[in-house]
């Protein structure tokens, strides 16, 4: 049995995350580029698994003050990878919720999120070829994209 098929055959028998019962807590920080981290979080509990299109995002609530903000990322993760979502975030000098998670968010801290959300995804859209364009942050949608058909459809024709 492929090793991808063994690690997730029991995803059926697990209860789907949901942001209306639980939190993403943060499980790591890596740098990507001078300004770019991604943030990649696991539901708050054991025993569940992340359902969403790739190139749908999730929109976090930042605790940056007396008063939280909302901010909404694109998954750059990818959903054949259920155990665990990512997003991947540039942070601008006057960013408040990204900059907030640049210099606090750490593992093992959680964040209330809800989604995922959106209709931009090649799922809604099979087709045999994909050209994909984007540019700056503007990636994260595509990243997730791109990965879902390397593990679903390998062969798949994307430029």
């Amino acid at each position: 049995m492929n090793i991808a098929v063994t690690q997730y055959r029991h995803v059926d028998e697990m209860r789907p995350w949901s942001d209306r019962e639980h939190l993403l807590e943060c499980v790591a920080v890596t740098p990507e580029a001078a300004d770019v981290m991604t943030f990649t979080f696991k539901p708050n509990k054991p025993g569940l698994w992340f359902r969403y299109l790739p190139g749908q995002f999730v929109t976090l609530e930042i605790p940056v003050g007396p008063e939280p903000v909302m901010r909404t990322y694109t998954l750059s993760s990818s959903p054949s990878r259920p155990y665990t979502v990512a997003v991947t975030v540039k942070a601008q000098k006057e960013s408040i919720g990204t900059r907030w998670m640049f210099d606090n968010l750490k593992p093992g801290m959680a964040l209330k999120a809800f989604g995922p959300l959106g209709d931009f995804s090649y799922a809604k859209h099979p087709g045999k070829k994909y050209l994909f364009v984007s540019a700056g942050s503007g990636v994260t949608p595509m990243m997730s994209m791109t990965r879902d058909l390397s593990d679903r459809a390998p062969d798949s024709d994307i430029t």
